[in-house]
């Protein structure tokens, strides 16, 4: 009887250590995840930014939907933090790809030629902070370069829709004129079916990682 209960014991106790080691393994993974951002952004701040972006990438995605044909799927990267550690100013990046028709792909905030092309940030693109009620304050750019609020918005208002965006025309037609893309063309039948994929995943590193 008493070799059973310390073998009981002696069991129990391996189950304990091993599933303590298990967590402990598991939350040094998740703090040394690229995913884990939490020293740079609290859970407010996360939702906050996951917003802020989501509205950008529609902003994005509804001009080119409504200004270029040929186009048949837009995809967005994560949302690539840097900084914020006390040493460096904090950042955060989107890029995108887009299809043809022919399912050839092509990324934006690339180098082509002796070009690189800017990415879409949290310092000119989409403005994001919490006012002094601590309420979440979102802005979007215009087309004529200025802010429009849009904190009130799940989904992009009429108001802060692009007719123009020289951001992406340049270098959309840098990806047309380098052959990366096929058929697409800046014109008012645009793309209606065009499939878009959104991204609301927050991680470090640098955006241009992703086209690799």
């Amino acid at each position: 009887m008493m070799k059973r209960k310390i073998f009981a014991i002696i069991t129990v106790l391996a189950v304990l250590i091993s599933g303590g080691v298990y967590c402990m393994t598991k939350w040094i993974e998740h703090q040394n995840s690229p995913y884990n951002v939490s020293d740079v952004l609290d859970d407010k701040g996360v939702k906050l930014y996951k917003r802020g972006f989501r509205l950008l990438e529609e902003q994005l995605a509804t001009y080119i939907k409504e200004h270029y044909s040929g186009v048949s799927k837009i995809e967005f990267s994560p949302i690539f933090v840097q900084g914020g550690n006390g040493q460096t100013m904090f950042s955060a990046n989107i890029v995108f790809s887009v299809y043809d028709k022919n399912q050839n792909k092509a990324y934006f905030g690339g180098t082509i030629g002796e070009i690189t092309y800017p990415t879409y940030n949290n310092v000119w693109d989409v403005r994001m902070d919490f006012n002094g009620w601590d309420e979440e304050v979102i802005e979007l750019r215009t087309s004529d370069e200025k802010l429009i609020d849009v904190s009130g918005f799940q989904h992009l208002p009429l108001e802060a829709k692009l007719t123009v965006s020289r951001k992406v025309d340049e270098n959309l037609e840098a990806l047309i004129q380098d052959k990366q893309i096929e058929g697409v063309k800046k014109n008012s039948k645009g793309s209606a079916d065009l499939d878009v994929v959104y991204n609301d995943e927050i991680k470090k590193g640098d955006e241009r990682e992703w086209q690799n």
